[in-house]
């Protein structure tokens, strides 16, 4: 599996010339906090060189990139794109660029929101013919994207920044395939209207091009949450 963090939006990079991967909470450097309790992690199924960051190319986030980070992750791959794009959902494409195999699960992971969860996602993608896995958690604060189920459970619908039902993004997003994700963006890209949010592409809204596809979301509940996003 494949795990992209793009980390490259305006809020990245701190008024005082540093960024926010490097706030501490409690000890320990927020990127830090956030990936390394994701459960592929703890359980040794996934690595530094399983990484793959996107970051601006700013004198603040390549200081980052070849300092904190290569020290943190050794063996990760780090792509620098020149100027904002229109949302993380496009950024991650960045990362995508870097894949040897198109037929291993992607993760895309915001890295902002702290959570335990058993999740195996490779066990999970094996068992079933989901195009997608969502992790998840109770709220009804809009400052989170959301997903809807119909009766049956099967998710129907994914929103930003809106609040459709009581099943909020922990900010963490699993697709089956590169194939997946590229059709979620090509969906989201043809749709732009009814998907994008302060006029960008956000990753939670990809969910819907699944779903377009007919292929099933899993909803995969986590405990113990902490927005960490704010940090700082």
């Amino acid at each position: 599996m494949r795990i992209i963090v793009p980390l490259a939006g305006p809020d990245f990079e701190r008024a005082d010339g540093g960024v926010k991967a490097t706030l501490e909470i409690k000890g320990r450097p927020l990127l830090r906090r956030a990936l390394e309790q994701r459960p592929w992690w703890t359980a040794g199924q996934a690595g530094s060189a399983d990484l793959v960051f996107v970051l601006r190319d700013t004198p603040a986030s390549q200081t980052f990139a070849q300092g904190a980070l290569r020290d943190w992750y050794p063996g990760a791959g780090i792509v620098s794109i020149g100027r904002y794009t229109r949302g993380a959902a496009l950024s991650a494409l960045a990362g995508i660029a870097l894949m040897e195999r198109t037929d291993e699960p992607i993760c895309v992971d915001l890295a902002d929101i702290e959570y335990v969860s058993t999740l195996n996602p490779l066990a999970r993608f094996a068992e079933t013919q989901a195009g997608g896995i969502v992790l998840t958690f109770p709220s009804d604060n809009p400052a989170y994207s959301y997903l809807a189920t119909d009766a049956g459970g099967r998710v129907t619908e994914a929103a930003e920044k809106r609040v459709i039902s009581d099943t909020a993004s922990a900010g963490t997003y699993l697709f089956r395939d590169t194939a997946c994700y590229l059709s979620a963006v090509a969906h989201s890209l043809t749709h732009a209207d009814a998907v994008m949010h302060r006029d960008l592409f956000f990753v939670c809204p990809l969910v819907n091009g699944l779903v377009a596809q007919g292929l099933d979301v899993l909803l995969e509940p986590v405990t113990d949450v902490a927005d960490i996003k704010t940090a700082g």
